[in-house]
C-alpha cells in the first residue's frame, strides 16, 4: 500500500521545519558565505510548498513530489488564503504590497535550486557555475537578487514563511 497524501504532507512539513531551523542558525553566523543559509532557505521553502500541495487532491502527487518549483505558486496561495485575507481586511493595499514582494522573493529563492532554470539563471546555492570564461563558486557569490531579504519587507516575507511552517496543521489552502 502506498503512503497517503497526508503522510507525504506531514513528512515534508517536518523536514521543512528542520531545514528552516538550520537556515536560521546559518543566517545568524557572521562570516559564513551566504550560499549556506540560502541553500537551507531554498530547501525549506520547496518542502513547505510540497507539504501544502501534497494535501491538495487536485494536484498530481507524482508531479508534486518530483518538482523543484512550486514555492512561488504556494506563497501566493498562502497569502490569499482566507486566514490571511481576513487578517488584512481593510488593508488591501498593504496585503498587495506584501504579495508583490513575496512573489519576487519566492521566485528568486526557487531559482537557488540547481535544477531550476540553469540556462537563464545559473546562480544557485549549491554548485559552481560558468560565467563567461570563469567558474563561480557559490561561496564567493553575493546573491544581489536576494538582498531584499535583509530589509523590513524581506523580514515580513520571512515571517510569513515561518508562519506557513508553524501553522501547517491549522491552515488549509
Amino acid at each position: 500500500m502506498a503512503p497517503t497524501r497526508e503522510a507525504w504532507a506531514t513528512a515534508f512539513a517536518a523536514q521543512s521545519r528542520s531545514d528552516w531551523e538550520v537556515y536560521k542558525l546559518l543566517a545568524q553566523q557572521a562570516g559564513l558565505p551566504a550560499c549556506h543559509g540560502l541553500h537551507f532557505l531554498q530547501m525549506a521553502s520547496e518542502k513547505i510548498a510540497k507539504a501544502y500541495r501534497s494535501r491538495d487532491t487536485g494536484a498530481n502527487l507524482g508531479e508534486v513530489l518530483g518538482a523543484h518549483v512550486g514555492f512561488e505558486r504556494f506563497i501566493n496561495a498562502f497569502l490569499l488564503c482566507p486566514t490571511i485575507k481576513e487578517e488584512y481586511e481593510g488593508r488591501g493595499a498593504q496585503l498587495r504590497q506584501i504579495i508583490k514582494t513575496a512573489r519576487l522573493l519566492a521566485r528568486e529563492i526557487e531559482r537557488l535550486a540547481p535544477a531550476v532554470d540553469r540556462l537563464h539563471t545559473p546562480e544557485n546555492a549549491e554548485y559552481p557555475w560558468a560565467h563567461g570564461d570563469e567558474v563561480v563558486a557559490p561561496c564567493a557569490y553575493e546573491y544581489p537578487s536576494l538582498s531584499l531579504l535583509t530589509t523590513p519587507r524581506g523580514r515580513t516575507f520571512l515571517n510569513f514563511v515561518a508562519r506557513a511552517l508553524r501553522e501547517f496543521e491549522q491552515i488549509q489552502l
